[in-house]
């Protein structure tokens, strides 16, 4: 018979009291075992729906009353700048005194070279009207018209032609002549008021205390007008 082991009493009792005391020690939670990325699964691709060109909101065109409307405005506004920029130089450069009629004639050639660039976009319209029918496909480039685009063109030519005719008739008005000039003199003096105000305030302070600052002014002045005033016409000009 193998022999017995024998255990002394007092080495068993300390053994049992480790052991006790390491079991009370160990957390009561237990840890969740966190498993490797490879065993998660992994989400799907989120589904695409097909495109579907029925879903698409249809805008309606400008009416032509309304593409009217919008190209006076803007016809409006390029015409007063250039009447603008025509009061400043006749009135501050050269020394005429304003005449509303001496500046009537400019906004009506201008309105006049405007009604030319409506006709001959409404030619271009036409044109490309004719060159559409029959071609089918997609386009190739923004200005590559097919007969899709064949409506649109229409609807173009004749926006064109409207405004056309509505610019030369305020180019034959006088009144309506003299109204322009009236705005485009208020813009010009606003413009010239507060540059010369600019002008002024960087004068202000030091230079006002310096002496012979009352001679000086007089010279200030001019070149403001001959210098300052040229340059901001140069910078502003055209339309």
């Amino acid at each position: 018979m193998p022999p017995t082991l024998t255990i002394p009493r007092d080495h068993l009792k300390e053994w049992t009291s480790r052991a006790t005391t390491f079991r009370s020690r160990r957390p009561t939670t237990r840890r969740r075992m966190r498993w490797p990325n490879w065993f998660r699964k992994r989400a799907g691709k989120p589904s695409m729906r097909p495109f579907d060109e029925k879903a698409l909101i249809e805008i309606e065109p400008a009416s032509l009353d309304q593409s009217v409307e919008e190209g006076m405005l803007l016809a409006d506004y390029a015409t007063r700048m250039a009447v603008k920029n025509h009061i400043v130089v006749d009135t501050i450069q050269l020394g005429n005194a304003f005449d509303p009629a001496r500046h009537t004639e400019q906004a009506a050639e201008m309105l006049r070279e405007l009604a030319d660039e409506q006709e001959q976009a409404s030619a271009r319209a036409a044109e490309a009207w004719l060159a559409v029918a029959g071609r089918g496909g997609d386009a190739e480039h923004p200005h590559d018209y097919r007969d899709v685009d064949g409506a649109n063109l229409l609807r173009r030519e004749a926006a064109a032609t409207a405004l056309a005719d509505a610019l030369r008739t305020r180019a034959d008005s006088d009144e309506e002549l003299l109204a322009i000039v009236e705005r485009s003199r208020k813009d010009a003096w606003d413009e010239v008021g507060d540059a010369i105000g600019a002008s002024l305030d960087a004068f202000s302070g030091v230079e006002a205390l310096k002496a012979g600052y009352e001679e000086e002014r007089p010279g200030r002045l001019r070149l403001l007008i001959q210098r300052d005033l040229a340059r901001l016409q140069e910078e502003r000009g055209g339309y």
